[in-house]
C-alpha cells in the first residue's frame, strides 16, 4: 500500500511559515488595492467638484460665457478631467484613452471607479459643459506607488523565508544529533553521547540521553559479564561431566565387558543359560559404552583442547557424515590458525554444532558447507545449506539462534543469518582472533 512521504520537521515548519506569510502578503496586497481604489475614487470626486466650481465661478452670463465655454471645451483633456461642450446638435466629445498607460490591465480594472463622477454646467439654454473624471493619470500614479510597496512586501517575504530557513537549519542541528544518537542506541551503540547545546531544552534532553546511554551501557556490560560467566560455568560443567563419564562410567562398562568376556571364556563349564546371559551383558555394556562416547563428544568435543578447532570440527562433521550418508558435507578449515584461545574455539565450535543440528533437523538439505577462514585479525565462519530455507521476517528466532548470536556477541564479533524460502540458509559469524 502506497503511503505519502512524511515531511521532516524543517520542511513542515518552512511550509507553515511560507503559507502564513503568503496569507499575510495576500491580505496586504488586497488592502493596498482597496485603499488605492478608494483613493482614486476620492481623487476623482474632488477633481470633478473643484473643476466644476471653478468653471461656474469663472463663467459670466451672455455671449461672453458662451465664448468662454467653447474655449474651455476646446481644451478637452486635463489631468483627471475630460471637458466637452454639449449642445442640442452636438454630442459630448469622447475622452481619449491613454495608450501609454504604465499600469497593467488587471490593476486598472480593480482600481478604476465603477462609475466615473460627472457634472454638467449650463452656460446657455441649449449649451452645457460636461466635466467628466478621467482616472488614467491617477491610476498610473497609484500604480507606481503600489508597485514599490508590493515589491517591498515581496522582498520582505523572501527575506523572512531565507532567514527562517537558515535559522531553522541551525536550530534543527540538535534534533538531527539527537535522532542520530537514538538510532545508534537502537543498534546497540551505547557509547554514544550528546554534546552540550545552547538551548536549555535541548541541553536537558542531552543530559537525560547521556544518563540513559550510560545506564544502558552499564547494564549491557553487566549482562554480558553474567552471560559469559554462565557459559563458562556451563562449559566447565560439560567438561567435568564428560570426564566423569569417561573415567567412571567408561571404566565401569569396560570392567563389565571384561568380566563378561571372562565368563564366556569358561562357557563349557557354565550351567545352561549363563553363557547367553554373559553375552547379553557384554552387548548391553558395549551399547552403553558407545552411547556414552556419543554423549561425551556432545558434552566436550574430543581433541578440541589438544588438537585445536579444525581437528574437532573435522571429527564432528565426520560423525554426522557417518550417520547421515544422504547428505554431502563439505568442510574447509585450512586457513584456521592454531593459536585460537580456548574461549574462542569452544564458542565457534558450538556455533557450527548448533547450525548443523538445525540444518539437519529442519531444512532437509542435500549439501552442507562449513568454511572457516582467517583474514588479518578476524576469523570468519560460515555454515550454508541448500535446504528449504525460511522467511526470517515472519519467523521468530528460537533459542538455538539466540544462543549462537549470544556466543558471538560475547566474543565481540558479528553474527548474521540469511535465509529465503526455497533457497537455503546461511549462518555467518565474524569474530576477532585476539579475544
Amino acid at each position: 500500500m502506497w503511503r505519502p512521504a512524511r515531511l521532516r520537521l524543517r520542511q513542515r515548519l518552512m511550509l507553515s511559515v511560507t503559507l502564513l506569510l503568503a496569507v499575510i502578503l495576500l491580505a496586504a496586497g488586497v488592502l493596498v488595492i482597496v485603499n488605492a481604489h478608494r483613493a482614486i475614487s476620492d481623487e476623482m470626486d474632488s477633481s470633478v467638484t473643484l473643476a466644476s466650481d471653478l468653471i461656474e465661478a469663472s463663467l459670466t452670463s451672455g455671449d461672453g460665457a458662451l465664448v468662454a465655454a467653447r474655449e474651455l471645451a476646446d481644451i478637452g483633456q486635463l489631468r483627471h478631467l475630460c471637458l466637452s461642450l454639449v449642445t442640442d446638435d452636438r454630442a459630448p466629445r469622447p475622452c481619449a484613452t491613454d495608450a501609454s498607460s504604465q499600469a497593467p490591465t488587471w490593476f486598472a480594472a480593480v482600481t478604476r471607479p465603477a462609475e466615473l463622477p460627472e457634472r454638467t454646467i449650463r452656460v446657455a439654454p441649449d449649451t452645457l459643459i460636461r466635466v467628466l473624471a478621467d482616472p488614467h493619470d491617477e491610476i498610473d500614479e497609484t500604480w507606481r506607488d503600489t508597485r514599490g510597496l508590493l515589491g517591498l512586501l515581496l522582498v520582505f517575504y523572501a527575506a523572512i523565508l531565507v532567514t527562517v530557513y537558515l535559522l531553522l537549519g541551525r536550530a534543527i542541528v540538535p534534533v538531527r544529533r539527537i535522532d542520530a544518537a537514538l538510532r545508534g542506541i537502537e543498534h546497540g551503540r551505547y557509547d554514544m553521547r550528546l554534546p552540550t547545546f545552547t538551548l536549555p531544552e535541548f541541553d536537558g534532553i542531552a543530559a537525560q540521553f547521556n544518563h540513559m546511554a550510560a545506564t544502558l551501557a552499564a547494564a549491557r556490560d553487566e549482562n554480558q559479564r553474567l552471560r559469559d560467566h554462565s557459559l563458562r560455568i556451563q562449559e566447565d560443567e560439560r567438561r567435568s561431566l564428560a570426564r566423569e563419564l569417561h573415567d567412571e562410567l567408561g571404566q565401569s562398562l569396560t570392567a563389565i565387558r571384561a568380566d563378561a568376556a571372562g565368563i564366556l571364556a569358561h562357557r563349557d563349564a557354565l550351567p545352561h543359560g549363563v553363557a547367553e546371559s554373559a553375552r547379553a551383558i557384554a552387548d548391553v555394556a558395549a551399547r552403553l559404552y558407545d552411547q556414552a562416547r556419543v554423549m561425551m563428544r556432545r558434552l566436550r568435543p574430543p581433541g578440541l583442547d589438544e588438537l585445536g578447532l579444525t581437528a574437532a570440527l573435522e571429527e564432528h562433521i565426520a560423525g554426522w557424515q557417518r550417520t547421515r550418508p544422504d547428505v554431502t558435507f563439505v568442510f574447509d578449515g585450512d586457513d584456521t590458525p592454531d593459536t585460537l584461545t580456548t574461549n574462542t574455539a569452544i564458542h565457534v565450535f558450538r556455533l557450527v554444532q548448533e547450525a548443523l543440528t538445525n540444518a539437519l533437523r529442519h531444512a532437509r538439505p542435500r549439501r552442507i558447507s562449513v568454511r572457516l577462514a582467517a583474514h588479518t585479525d578476524r576469523l570468519r565462519v560460515a555454515v550454508s545449506d541448500d535446504g528449504c530455507g525460511f522467511d526470517t521476517d515472519a519467523t521468530a528466532p528460537g533459542l538455538g539462534l539466540a544462543g549462537m548470536a549470544e556466543r558471538i556477541e560475547l566474543l565481540g564479533g558479528e553474527f548474521a543469518l540469511t535465509s529465503h524460502p526455497g533457497h537455503g540458509t546461511r549462518v555467518a559469524a565474524d569474530v576477532p582472533l585476539d579475544h
